[in-house]
């Protein structure tokens, strides 16, 4: 191998350990609002991914909560299960939704999101803000028990 060779041969493994260090080095912000109308309806959750649990949540009406990680550059996922009282239909709802999936070959919640994931729970279903969009995308329907 020539002088070129070992130079593009550099140039490849740094561009590739800049990706790498960038991808562990940014964070990336969840953030799930309880936007449900109706009389005090409070919002019951419990996220986690393949390597945390982040513990059961119960927020009130117009209460936000978030959380923040740095994705893997090879496989983040992260869920939440939802269970709230309909007032308005005195049922209980309840549903799950992924909140955040990344793989190797699949990266589409960095361009949904693009490192800030903004959820809105609503009396209807569960919504995602695409950033790329600039639009409220439904994700989930609400199942009644």
């Amino acid at each position: 191998m020539g002088a070129n060779g070992y130079v593009n041969t550099s140039l490849l493994l740094l561009l590739v350990l800049l990706f790498l260090v960038s991808e562990c080095a940014s964070k990336t912000v969840v953030h799930i609002k309880n936007d449900i109308e109706g009389y005090e309806v409070s919002l019951d959750m419990h996220c986690w991914s393949y390597d945390d649990d982040l513990g059961p949540r119960s927020l009130h009406q117009g209460d936000e909560w978030h959380w923040e990680f740095n994705p893997s550059y090879t496989t983040t996922h992260f869920e939440c299960n939802f269970r709230w009282y309909d007032n308005w239909d005195y049922k209980w709802k309840n549903g799950t939704s992924i909140v955040y999936d990344k793989d190797l070959f699949d990266d589409n919640y960095s361009v949904y999101c693009v490192g800030d994931c903004q959820y809105s729970a609503r009396r209807d279903g569960f919504y995602l803000y695409r950033r790329d969009k600039s639009e409220w995308q439904k994700r989930n329907d609400w199942q009644v028990e």
